[in-house]
């Protein structure tokens, strides 16, 4: 399978139009991109295979922004579950001193999966809570600086229209 140029371009381009329309929804770029946070550091959590029910709870209990946490939580994914889980565990094995299994890990999402992390649980708990913490904090601070520009943009939208009216008003007058 190859991914082309264009084909990423579009992706990238639906994907910043969807984010776009999490700001539109009359909350404070704070508190979306509390809610973004919040689904990163879900994504990073040790629920294999329950981040979308954990964000829905979360989004429900607390009342936060559930598209702006889905996306945060959307983060996990089964293309991105190994490369995650593996540096979480790379970084709790560092932490604990541990030592890394001989055998690699068959990364296939069912129960058995816990079976062959038993042995590192302790790491993997640490390095995901770690590595979610950190990945929550940055997620925050980005989504964060998104929000506030496209506010910026549409707080700017209508003064810009007010003022091309005006411009043309007044090259009227002058004819």
């Amino acid at each position: 399978m190859t991914i082309t140029r264009s084909a990423m371009r579009r992706w990238m381009v639906r994907t910043g139009v969807r984010l776009r329309r999490l700001v539109k929804r009359g909350e404070t770029p704070e508190q979306t991109a509390r809610a973004f946070a919040i689904g990163v550091f879900i994504a990073f959590t040790p629920t294999l295979g329950l981040h979308f029910i954990s964000a829905a709870i979360v989004a429900w209990f607390f009342r936060l922004n559930f598209p702006a946490l889905f996306a945060g939580a959307a983060v996990n994914n089964p293309l991105t579950i190994a490369p995650i889980y593996g540096f979480c565990i790379w970084v709790g094995l560092l932490l604990t001193g541990g030592s890394a299994p001989r055998e690699p890990i068959d990364w296939t999402l069912s129960w058995s999966l816990l079976d062959r992390l038993h042995p590192l649980l302790m790491q993997f708990l640490i390095g995901t809570l770690l590595v979610g913490s950190v990945a929550a904090v940055l997620g925050y601070g980005l989504f964060l600086r998104l929000a506030r520009r496209r506010q910026r943009r549409l707080l700017l939208k209508p003064q810009a229209a007010k003022n091309s009216v005006n411009r043309s008003a007044g090259r009227e007058e002058k004819a």
